[in-house]
């Protein structure tokens, strides 16, 4: 009984994980043929179907983003160290020019929720 449950449970998380797959190659192709992502060359990256493979052998999707940026990390700490030591080499990123709020005053949390309770009241 033990090996015919076991055989269920396998078989049945073989079609979920092949109807992923499915799927996610349904979006590939969609994405490869919209003209929003063509125009930009926007392509479908490694974690697209990285997170396919982390649910096959049973990672949580809480932990997905945890275990991309583990993956990062050596590149991240690289840039880091080759900016540090070779000023003049630097790898670095195209210039971002931030376009949203302008710095604020830090407000204490009871005054965030009070403003915040005033705002939801609607009068009542």
């Amino acid at each position: 009984m033990k090996r015919l449950a076991h055989k269920c449970i396998e078989e049945c998380e073989e079609r979920e994980l092949r109807s992923l797959l499915e799927l996610a190659q349904k979006l590939e192709a969609a994405a490869l043929a919209d003209d929003y992502f063509v125009s930009r060359k926007l392509f479908p990256n490694v974690d697209f179907y990285s997170g396919l493979a982390l649910t096959a052998i049973g990672i949580p999707l809480s932990m997905f983003t945890v275990i991309f940026a583990m993956g990062r990390g050596v590149g991240w700490i690289s840039q880091w160290k080759e900016s540090i030591e070779e000023p003049v080499r630097k790898i670095c990123r195209p210039r971002q020019i931030y376009n949203g709020e302008e710095p604020r005053e830090f407000q204490h949390r009871d005054a965030r929720l009070h403003r915040l309770r005033s705002f939801t009241d609607f009068g009542h």
